[in-house]
């Protein structure tokens, strides 16, 4: 009785079997280091830095240090644009969640510091804002502790309308 199997690869076989495994290979390891990749760009609730109100007008209020230029700052909104019209920070940029994807690189791109709020505390959207902003490649991106409620409830300016000088966007995301 004969025991001794043949390799899978024989010196005989054609040489286009073996490139065929070897490309096989390539593309299995391949496909398994970007799905690795992929997974790094995600965030979850460990990645949220929360700020109060005090601490939210000291970070936007900050200068630059004396090796860097002074930092640009925005208050986001992610709620609709509707509700933004009701009451928001005065000045805060009104970028509701479902367009974030699409108009946030070229609106927010001028900004070294984002504060988003929601209307709350532990508002759902605030903090999924948060992260989508992160997943867009924004550096530093901090969630108002308490959203505008505590905003408010601190004593500090909001405003209702729209702002003359805010950004015109697209009622819905153009594809």
């Amino acid at each position: 009785m004969n025991t001794h199997r043949k390799p899978i690869l024989s010196s005989t076989q054609p040489q286009f079997m073996k490139i065929n495994l070897r490309l096989k290979s390539l593309i299995l390891s391949l496909t398994f280091v970007c799905a690795i990749a992929a997974c790094e760009t995600s965030t979850s609730d460990r990645d949220l830095v929360f700020l109060n109100s005090y601490d939210a007008l000291k970070t936007i209020s900050e200068p630059g240090g004396i090796f860097s230029s002074a930092k640009t700052s925005a208050f986001i909104d992610p709620r609709s644009r509707e509700i933004y019209s009701t009451k928001h920070i005065a000045g805060a940029i009104s970028l509701p969640f479902e367009d974030m994807t699409l108009e946030a690189p070229g609106l927010l791109e001028k900004y070294d510091i984002l504060i988003v709020y929601g209307t709350d505390y532990n508002d759902i959207l605030a903090t999924a804002s948060s992260k989508r902003l992160m997943e867009l490649g924004f550096k530093t991106v901090y969630t108002l502790e308490g959203g505008l409620k505590a905003w408010e409830k601190a004593g500090n300016e909001v405003q209702t309308g729209v702002p003359a000088n805010a950004p015109e966007l697209p009622d819905k995301p153009v594809i």
